[in-house]
């Protein structure tokens, strides 16, 4: 299943989720928690695309942060907070303030939360993203195929998004 072990054991195959097709990037449309809000939105875009936003929080603080909806751009934008680096933050939703659910650890020591592409909340359709600030490591799920973005963008395994080798 590739390096790492997972903490769930939900599985359900579906295809994967909404993405923008075309000889371009490949830009997530849709987003979603496990309650079903989509997570795209206008706070900040990137190459001309709404972003991923999430809240943030721990002990000390709670703040906003919009991710690149583009697969393999690590570009992001933090509201109203400063983070310290290799700080572990909660994520959740901003519309329904729940935590974004637990997927799998990350090779840094913290946890990937889940971010679905599609309306089912299966783990077989997924994006996982750490909760460490700092730590830009991240997995693409689509039919049961890992994929694991390195910092460079580009994918460590041998297929890309559609399956393709």
């Amino acid at each position: 299943m590739g390096l790492f072990k997972r903490k769930s054991a939900q599985t359900e195959s579906t295809p994967a989720g909404p993405v923008k097709k075309n000889t371009g990037p490949i830009v997530l449309e849709q987003c979603l928690c496990a309650n079903g809000h989509n997570l795209i939105s206008d706070q900040a875009t990137f190459l001309n695309h709404p972003g991923i936003t999430l809240t943030l929080s721990n002990d000390r603080q709670q703040g906003m942060l919009s991710l690149s909806p583009v697969i393999g751009d690590k570009d992001r934008t933090f509201f109203g907070t400063e983070w310290l680096e290799g700080e572990i933050v909660s994520i959740c939703c901003p519309v329904c303030a729940e935590p974004l659910p637990i997927y799998n650890e990350c090779f840094c020591g913290a946890d990937l939360v889940a971010m679905f592409t599609t309306s089912k909340n299966d783990f077989a359709n997924c994006i996982g993203i750490c909760q460490r600030i700092g730590c830009t490591h991240a997995e693409i799920i689509s039919n049961y195929d890992l994929r694991v973005i390195s910092r460079s963008g580009a994918f460590d395994k041998g297929t890309d998004l559609y399956g393709r080798v």
